[in-house]
């Protein structure tokens, strides 16, 4: 197993690219290999469709799954104790689709946790401060099954000083809750979190109905995930920001990138508005013959993360497209790959995953 305690003792955007290229390689390997000798699905794809791990040259030779298997199959991966200890994590899905289920073992959502910490720490430099969820309560009540908002509240929440849902057991906005908050703080930095449709949905349309606009405050709106349902609406990023400035008033207002496929790999957006690799994460571009393309090619996006050690989500194909924008010269000046989310993929297919199992 990998040694995470030297992991965590690094900055997350610390290292070159050229350097991180190295260090990353030895360990995303040895992770690929304790998938491959404890998960029997992950052995089967690699086997059947990848060289041998170990004579892999670079990172993007190593075996690689694609993210729709996870809605096919329950894949796990043995722990050191074998015991069953794991959490069930859904994706968010759109309604009566198939959802992915991810198996998450508590050591697994630590190592989750400590890479969040890192990366909100760079980002906001700051201490826990008051969160705000564009949610109820209800999702983070017991339940054998985890939602992938779920997640998110759950990972976010630990670092708030003091926390409130927005929305309360009967989908209605308390909108007084906030607005009484930053009346009465007027100063004071605080974060508001939610998936972008629920932010939208739950804070933004309701306030609009209203005709409620909140007062200029030192707020910091974290949204990700959602697009697909604002797409639908025609509603554009450009609208969505917009809508943001003008109705709650936040300072700042930052994007993320990731999935429940493959938990703690999120790519935050920078005030540039590109998205960072971190050191615990990778990212790679493919054609539709899934050759490696360069700078600024519109391809299908391969994730990589030094997180998922319960199930094998540290090299996921997505059905997402994106470009690198560069390396290592954002003007934010966070080191390593920077890239632009451009949408989601038509027709995409699992390219023989499921097949081979």
């Amino acid at each position: 197993m990998l040694d995470y305690k030297k992991i965590f003792s690094i900055k997350p955007y610390a290292l070159t690219q050229e350097k991180k290229d190295i260090w990353y390689f030895d360990k995303i390997k040895k992770l690929s290999l304790h998938h491959y000798r404890n998960c029997k699905e992950y052995k089967l794809i690699s086997d059947k469709l990848f060289k041998k791990i170990d004579a892999a040259k670079k990172i993007y030779d190593l075996p690689y799954t694609h993210v729709e298997i996870f809605k096919n199959f329950n894949l796990l991966t043995k722990g050191r104790n074998n015991k069953n200890e794991n959490k069930v994590f859904e994706s968010s899905g759109s309604s009566g689709s198939v959802k992915s289920k991810i198996n998450l073992s508590r050591e697994n959502a630590i190592l989750q946790s400590l890479a969040l910490k890192n990366i909100l720490i760079d980002f906001f430099k700051s201490k826990k401060k008051k969160i705000f969820f564009t949610e109820s309560s209800d999702l983070i009540k017991n339940k054998d099954v985890y939602s992938a908002k779920s997640a998110g509240i759950q990972g976010f929440r630990q670092f708030a000083e003091e926390y409130e849902f927005l929305i309360d057991d009967n989908q209605n906005l308390k909108i007084d809750v906030l607005k009484d908050f930053i009346d009465q703080n007027p100063g004071e930095e605080f974060f508001i979190f939610g998936f972008t449709s629920s932010v939208w949905q739950n804070l933004l349309e309701k306030l609009k109905a209203k005709n409620i606009f909140l007062k200029k405050n030192k707020g910091i709106l974290i949204h990700g995930g959602g697009w697909k349902k604002l797409e639908n609406k025609k509603i554009s990023k450009s609208d969505f920001n917009k809508n943001v400035k003008k109705i709650i008033g936040v300072s700042k207002s930052h994007n993320y990138y990731g999935m429940v496929e493959q938990t703690g790999s999120i790519y935050f957006e920078c005030e540039n508005e590109f998205f960072h690799t971190s050191i615990y994460s990778d990212i790679f571009f493919r054609d539709k013959n899934l050759n490696i393309l360069k700078k600024d090619k519109i391809g299908l996006i391969q994730t990589l993360s030094l997180l998922p050690i319960s199930y094998p989500g540290h090299n996921i194909l997505t059905e997402d497209i994106g470009a690198l924008a560069g390396i290592d010269d954002c003007l934010c000046g966070r080191k390593g790959k920077y890239f632009a989310i451009k949408g989601r993929a038509l027709n995409t297919e699992s390219r023989g995953c499921s097949d081979v199992y």
